[in-house]
C-alpha cells in the first residue's frame, strides 16, 4: 500500500497517460498546466485545460478500463500521483454505508463520463460483486444500528457475572460485569459481536452510561443480601472503554451511577485496556486520577499484550493488573509465557498492586499461580459467566 502521495516533474509537452492505455493513478497539479484532450475521427479535441489544485485521471481510482482522454503537460508541470491502493485502503477503513455511497457516486460519474466523451453504453452497468458485497454490509449495519439503539431503549442488554476468585483462600473476592444482549430473535449475543460496533458507530457511550448504572445497582444489591457482612461484599468490576473515558461529562455521569445507587466506590472496579496508554500518555494519567477521585478501584486488562505500560506503569493510579488469558493458557508448555508471567507478577508485587490471572481452565494452571502467589483468577475453572442471581448464589454456597 502506498502511504503517502508520489510527487512526478513532468516535462512540457510530456504525455502524463494516452487515451486507451491502462492505468492505476490519478493526479493532483502542484504547480504547471496539463491538457486534457481526446482523439476523435482522426483529430485532437482539447476538452480541458486544468491549472495547480486541479485533479485529474480519477476514473483510473475506480474502474479497471482504459484511460478515457490523454493528459499532456504544456510546462513544466509538477503533480502528485494518488495510487489506487491508497484510495481501496480508505475504503477499507470506511463506514460501510459511507463506502457504499461513494462507489454509486463514483461509478455513475463514470458512467456520466462515458457518454459525455462519446462512448460506453446508455445502460446502467450490472452491480459489480463488490457493490453488492458494499451493499449488503451498508444495509446489515443499518439494521444492526437501530437494532443498537432500540435495544437500549427496550433495555435488551443484560449483565452476566463471572466470580474473580482469592486463589489461596477460595473465596469468591469479586466479579466482572459482562454485557450481554438478549435480542429478541437471536437469543443471547455475546460482546463480540456489537461492543466493537458500537464503539465505531457513537453507541459506546449510551450502553456504557447502562452498565455503570446496573454494575453500581448490582453491588449494592449484593452488599444488601450480605447483612451483616456486608463489609466483606465482593467488587463489581465493569469494562470502560477509552472512548467512553474521552467523553465530555464521563466523570460526573459515573459519580451519578455510585450516588444513585448508593454504592461504596471501593466495591467497584474500573477495568481499562492498555490501549488507553499508547496514544496520549499525559492525558490518560490526568484522565485516570480524575477517575481515582470517585473513589473507585483501576484495573488494567490484558496486561503483556501491549508495549507502552511497561514504560509507564508507576504514574498511573492502577491497582489491580489482569494477565491476559494468553498467557496463562500457555504459560505450562512455553518457557517464554512462564517467564512473561513471572515477570508480571514480581512486578506487581513491587508497585504494590493485585493482579488477576484470566483463563485459569485446569487445576494445574490454578496451582502453579497459586504457587507463584498470584492474589486473584478468574476463568472457567471456577465458572462461566452467569445470570446475577446464580452468580451471586454462588456466594451462598
Amino acid at each position: 500500500m502506498v502511504d503517502k502521495l508520489i510527487a512526478q516533474h513532468i516535462t512540457a509537452h510530456a504525455e502524463l497517460f494516452r487515451e486507451g492505455e491502462a492505468g492505476d493513478s490519478a493526479y493532483i497539479i502542484e504547480s504547471g498546466r496539463v491538457e486534457i484532450s481526446l482523439l476523435r475521427d482522426g483529430h485532437k479535441v482539447v476538452i480541458a485545460e486544468l491549472g495547480p489544485g486541479d485533479l485529474f485521471g480519477e476514473m483510473a481510482l475506480v474502474s479497471d478500463g482504459t484511460r478515457s482522454a490523454t493528459a499532456t503537460a504544456l510546462e513544466e508541470t509538477r503533480v502528485a500521483a494518488i495510487h489506487r491502493s491508497q484510495l481501496d485502503a480508505a475504503m477499507d477503513d470506511a463506514d460501510p454505508v459511507l463506502k457504499l455511497f461513494m462507489r454509486v457516486l463514483l461509478e455513475r460519474f463514470h458512467e456520466a463520463s462515458e457518454k459525455l466523451h462519446g462512448h460506453g453504453s446508455t445502460a446502467r452497468h450490472p452491480a459489480s460483486e463488490a457493490y453488492r458485497e458494499d451493499l449488503d454490509r451498508a444495509v446489515e449495519n443499518l439494521h444492526l444500528r437501530d437494532e443498537l439503539q432500540r435495544a437500549l431503549q427496550q433495555r435488551e442488554f443484560v449483565l452476566y457475572y463471572q466470580p474473580i476468585v482469592e486463589l489461596i483462600s477460595g473465596r469468591i473476592a469479586g466479579f466482572e460485569a459482562l454485557i450481554r444482549w438478549q435480542h429478541p430473535e437471536r437469543g443471547l449475543v455475546g460482546p463480540f459481536e456489537f461492543i466493537g460496533f458500537a464503539e465505531k458507530h457513537g453507541l459506546i457511550g449510551g450502553i456504557g452510561n447502562w452498565v455503570m448504572d446496573e454494575a453500581c445497582a448490582a453491588a449494592q444489591r449484593l452488599a444488601i443480601s450480605l447483612g451483616d457482612n456486608s463489609d466483606s461484599a465482593p467488587f463489581i468490576t465493569l469494562n470502560v472503554s477509552a472512548l467512553q473515558l474521552d467523553e465530555e461529562g464521563f466523570i460526573d455521569r459515573a459519580g451519578r451511577s455510585l450516588d444513585q445507587a448508593g454504592v461504596d466506590p471501593q466495591r467497584i472496579k474500573f477495568e481499562m485496556t492498555e490501549s488507553l496508554l499508547l496514544d496520549d500518555p499525559e492525558r490518560a494519567a490526568a484522565q485516570l486520577a480524575e477517575v481515582k477521585m470517585l473513589g473507585v478501584r483501576l484495573a488494567l486488562d490484558d496486561f503483556g499484550t501491549g508495549y507502552s505500560s511497561l514504560s509507564y506503569l508507576h504514574r498511573y493510579p492502577f491497582d489491580t493488573l489482569k494477565i491476559d488469558r494468553s498467557f496463562v493458557m500457555t504459560m505450562l508448555h512455553s518457557s517464554d509465557s512462564m517467564e512473561i508471567v513471572r515477570c508480571i507478577l514480581g512486578m506487581a508485587q513491587g508497585l504494590m498492586l493485585d493482579v488477576v490471572a484470566e483463563g485459569i481452565e485446569n487445576e494445574d494452571e490454578l496451582s502453579l499461580l497459586a504457587n507463584l502467589d498470584c492474589t486473584y483468577g478468574q476463568g472457567y475453572h471456577f465458572a462461566r459467566p452467569l445470570p446475577e442471581a446464580e452468580a451471586f448464589a454462588l456466594l451462598r454456597r
